[in-house]
């Protein structure tokens, strides 16, 4: 059995594009001034003790972790593969580190001296790179040793089950919030191939909102050459 399904790399994309993006922010922002510190925070940690916000950076993360613990490992760890513990324990220890860097973020909100917020900045983004880097290792890890042993294992349907599963439980909300990073992540031949799975896969209105997020998003030339590809 080998089957073509990825369940990982895109997402996986997507995510990447939104940590370099947030890491860029957190960079260069100006910590001393109030106003844009609370936004950048607010897209960094906002509501990540529920995870219920849809473009929440950390909240997409943790979500993300769920998804794969709930709906791919189970069936991973009974097929035999001994990474999957592994895994899980990266999860948490991720996890912790998201809770912590959330913490530090409303404690830095919290103080009212420009200078001392600054400095709390500092660390703040020293914290969200260290968390960033091991979960791109985390991402890396996944794809190199879990994908091709997936794909010897599980046939497409069998996976196709899984993905329906994570999208049946995700909020349209933060679906749209993790489409509009990962859709523009995607090269030429990623992104056609799922807008060929996508085309006859789902209602005519939903397929309607993914093209348009592409035009949106997505490099012009390089969307142009999907649908030229695709033939829409």
């Amino acid at each position: 059995m080998t089957a073509t399904q990825d369940l990982f790399t895109p997402i996986h994309k997507g995510l990447r594009s939104m940590l370099y993006g947030l890491s860029s922010r957190l960079q260069t922002n100006d910590f001393s001034d109030l106003e844009a510190t609370r936004t950048l925070v607010n897209d960094l940690e906002n509501d990540f003790a529920i995870a219920l916000s849809a473009g929440c950076t950390l909240c997409i993360l943790s979500q993300h972790a769920n998804d794969e613990e709930n709906a791919i490992f189970p069936d991973a760890a009974k097929a035999g593969n001994e990474l999957i513990a592994t895994l899980i324990e990266e999860h948490h220890d991720l996890t912790r580190r998201e809770a912590s860097i959330a913490h530090s973020a409303h404690a830095l909100l919290a103080m009212e001296n420009p200078e001392g917020r600054a400095e709390a900045g500092v660390r703040l983004n020293q914290s969200a790179n260290e968390l960033f880097a091991a979960y791109i290792a985390h991402m890396n890890r996944e794809e190199t040793d879990l994908v091709p042993w997936m794909s010897e294992h599980f046939s497409d349907a069998q996976m196709a089950a899984m993905r329906g599963a994570i999208m049946s439980r995700t909020p349209p909300d933060r679906m749209s919030a993790i489409l509009g990073w990962m859709l523009p992540s995607l090269n030429v031949r990623e992104l056609s191939g799922l807008i060929r799975e996508v085309r006859f896969g789902v209602p005519p209105q939903a397929f309607k909102a993914i093209t348009d997020m592409c035009e949106a998003k997505v490099d012009p030339t390089r969307w142009g050459m999907v649908r030229q590809i695709v033939g829409i």
